[in-house]
């Protein structure tokens, strides 16, 4: 593996194993002080993740692709992307396993299978081999940067499986019943809004409850504003009287009263909303002053001396409840085709569009994956293997030998593009592991499912020890039957990719779905303890997987 054919003695390759951890857990710990004291809040970590994915990760898998990966290379390329379906396959079968073992909740089986899925596939492993590479000892900078490529293709089929094939969905699985109860609400308020605007009284209608109250609200702002129109009318000499008797109703005039009043209502309601939504969102961690409908938050410097940000902060920042029920209100506001169908013919819409609903979701999921195509990490990814792929570009970014002139300073045309890349893409790794301490620094337990202790060890389990040893076996075999050739770099990597712990992204997937209004927190309870006892046994189980594969498996 290193340049030396001299064996590696069994202690050295137990302290080489151990020694990244040390990394590791240094710079988990670091992000846990940081998010205690306030200064990697929610936003902040959701700031650096979006500038991770957006711009620093994609120049990490560019410089490492186009620098280390060649032609050759292509059936390896074949045999990760394999190799990766089969590690999210085990791991989902073993989570379906362990729920009906285990007797875990019902509301969280789609969590589950995600949790079995989606393992923490580039930051654990890019450390591993970056820490290896250095000194010559286990591999070669050479082949720790070919390791690192390797990773990406991985970090590839993950996101082709969990966004593309929209597997993060699971999730949303798990919180179908409050979902379906927001939908039938929607539904309920946009039948009100629609009867209102045609003309129909609320308060009448048999089975809503308080329609009484909306219909005197609605009757009173509607007195309110025609007694000062009439006002401005008189007061204008127009002439434009209009006696008591109503023989002669005004159909414009009290269609655009019912507008106006159906618009303020609205508005009024949604910046009572936003305004509830900014101080739920400061109250736990920041101070804020209350202007009118308005929330404003205090100084940085004075947040740094509030409470440590928590899990339900987190909730606050990426949940998109709240967000879903002002959309309800938000577009019938913006649309006007509302204010003039009436309500039997929304229904014969509504049944329109669900004569084929099939070709409604095929065509909705295909332009979904079509788009995450365009994702900065999959764009990145493409062109970076075409251009590896590729003999007469790639010696425009590297050295290869090809017969091409350089620049003046003796260096590939395009090198600094190459410099560019190596020097954004190094922040990823531990920007990475940072935002990893501070999410499980705000991983907290409010309540524990009964039995669950029984589901959170057996889930455990099969994650860092016996998914480890069918991936040694799997590989052993790939070898045996000569899938790696002489490339024992491939098969290190793929043995270390099936014994990671799962990724604190299933934290913000959960978050997203949770109401942050409910006390209720069963799904993001479930995986708080599944991480936080994965990541508390991490230290003993990923060295002695290195240390079995480098001595054992590769004979070193």
């Amino acid at each position: 593996m290193s340049g030396s054919t001299e064996s590696v003695s069994l202690g050295a390759i137990i302290y080489a194993s151990v020694k990244p951890m040390f990394k590791i857990y240094a710079i988990i710990i670091m992000g846990i002080y940081l998010a205690k004291k306030n200064i990697l809040t929610v936003a902040t970590c959701r700031d650096i993740s979006d500038c991770i994915v957006t711009a620093i990760m994609p120049c990490l898998i560019f410089e490492n692709v186009v620098t280390n990966l060649k032609s050759s290379d292509i059936k390896n390329l074949g045999i990760i992307f394999f190799t990766g379906t089969l590690l999210f396959t085990i791991g989902c079968l073993l989570a379906f396993v362990t729920k009906f073992v285990t007797k875990s909740p019902d509301r969280w089986f789609g969590g589950l299978l995600s949790v079995g899925l989606f393992p923490n596939i580039s930051d654990l492993p890019i450390a591993y081999l970056q820490t290896f590479s250095k000194g010559g000892h286990i591999f070669t900078q050479k082949q720790g940067n070919l390791g690192v490529a390797y990773v990406c293709i991985f970090l590839a089929s993950q996101i082709f499986y969990q966004f593309s094939l929209g597997l993060y969905r699971l999730i949303e699985w798990d919180f179908r019943d409050e979902l379906l109860e927001d939908e039938q609400e929607k539904d309920l308020e946009s039948k009100l809004e629609k009867e209102s605007l045609n003309g129909t009284s609320p308060g009448m209608a048999p089975g809503y409850g308080d329609g009484s109250s909306i219909a005197m609200s609605s009757t009173s702002m509607n007195q309110s504003d025609a007694g000062s129109s009439n006002t401005q009318e008189d007061s204008s000499g127009t002439g434009n009287y209009h006696n008591s008797s109503g023989t002669e109703p005004e159909d414009p005039h009290n269609e655009f009263l019912r507008k106006h009043e159906s618009s303020n209502s609205r508005a009024l309601r949604m910046r009572k909303t936003n305004s509830a939504q900014t101080g739920r969102r400061y109250s736990d961690g920041q101070s804020s002053v209350d202007t009118g409908f308005y929330s404003t938050a205090t100084r940085t410097s004075d947040l740094r001396r509030q409470k440590s940000q928590d899990i339900n902060n987190l909730i606050h920042e990426y949940s998109e409840r709240n967000e879903w029920r002002q959309n309800s209100h938000a577009d019938l506001d913006e649309s006007n085709d509302y204010e003039s169908v009436r309500l039997d013919q929304v229904q014969v819409l509504k049944k329109n569009q669900s004569r084929d609903p099939k070709w409604v979701k095929f065509k909705s999921r295909v332009i979904i994956t079509l788009k995450n195509f365009a994702a900065p990490n999959s764009v990145s990814l493409i062109i970076s293997i075409a251009i590896a792929m590729s003999p007469p570009l790639k010696p425009l970014f590297v050295n290869t030998g090809y017969d091409i002139p350089n620049a003046p300073d003796f260096q590939p045309p395009l090198s600094f593009i190459m410099d560019i890349a190596s020097y954004v893409g190094a922040a990823s790794v531990p920007l990475g592991l940072l935002l990893l301490g501070a999410t499980i620094s705000r991983l907290s337990i409010k309540k524990m499912p009964p039995g669950f202790w029984k589901t959170a060890l057996m889930i455990t389990a099969s994650r860092l020890i016996l998914i480890p040893i069918i991936g040694v076996g799997i590989t052993t075999g790939f070898y045996k039957a000569g899938w790696y050739g002489q490339d024992k770099l491939i098969r290190f990597v793929s043995v270390i990719e099936f014994g990671l712990p799962n990724a604190t992204a299933l934290v913000y997937f959960t978050a997203f779905y949770t109401d942050p209004n409910s006390e209720d927190h069963l799904q993001m309870d479930c995986l708080a303890i599944c991480l936080i006892c994965q990541y508390a046994i991490l230290f003993i189980t990923l060295p002695f997987l290195v240390s079995f594969t480098l001595k054992v498996s590769l004979s070193m």
